[in-house]
């Protein structure tokens, strides 16, 4: 892959939350991105994570159902037929001594930039019921839910704009999604070079 292949990538993965409906994402694709999530960097290679794929029906649901989506938009209205087509659980082994907050982030983007060269978007969210998922997959004392990476086919348009007054991201009209980023100028400190 050259620079300008990832730089495509990284610019194309951006968080999603309305999918397709009616699509259908095989276990083993799930199974394949938490297999290149496993190998990349960790603490002390300590790799406290763990992970679990999502793809039948009535635990999809179940892990819809309490998930808190677009916490900036006053007015979100994603519909059923907008969910996801699966989800992968981060689980954090508590009983292995790591970085679990920072390995998770080097993990979930991965996954995410994995997802995408698959075709498919994500959404990463914070925002979870940790004691139903705990209970939900009958998790022992030491894993602790984390995130969890919805994972579907896009069904929207989503642009990334320079930022203007703050970075809350918002909608148009069209509900077309808007992502403000920095300026390169506003996060490059330069030296004395």
């Amino acid at each position: 892959m050259n620079f300008e292949n990832f730089k495509n990538t990284v610019e194309n993965t951006r968080s999603t939350r309305r999918f397709k409906k009616d699509v259908t994402i095989d276990k083993r694709e799930l199974i394949e991105l938490i297999d290149i999530a496993r190998t990349v960097s960790s603490g002390k290679n300590m790799q406290p994570l763990k992970y679990i794929a999502i793809t039948d029906k009535k635990t999809k649901d179940e892990i819809y159902k309490p998930l808190v989506w677009a916490a900036h938009l006053t007015h979100w209205n994603q519909n059923k037929d907008e969910k996801p087509s699966a989800y992968i659980l981060i689980v954090n082994d508590t009983s292995i001594e790591g970085f679990s907050s920072i390995d998770s982030g080097i993990a979930m983007q991965t996954i995410m930039l994995g997802a995408t060269s698959k075709g498919y978007a994500g959404c990463i969210l914070a925002s979870i019921d940790k004691i139903k998922y705990k209970e939900l997959f009958n998790l022992d004392n030491h894993l602790e839910p984390m995130f969890i990476i919805a994972l579907g086919v896009k069904d929207e348009n989503i642009e990334v704009v320079d930022v203007q007054n703050d970075t809350n991201y918002y909608r148009d009209n069209n509900n077309t999604h808007f992502v403000p980023k920095r300026k390169l100028s506003e996060v490059l400190i330069t030296g004395n070079d």
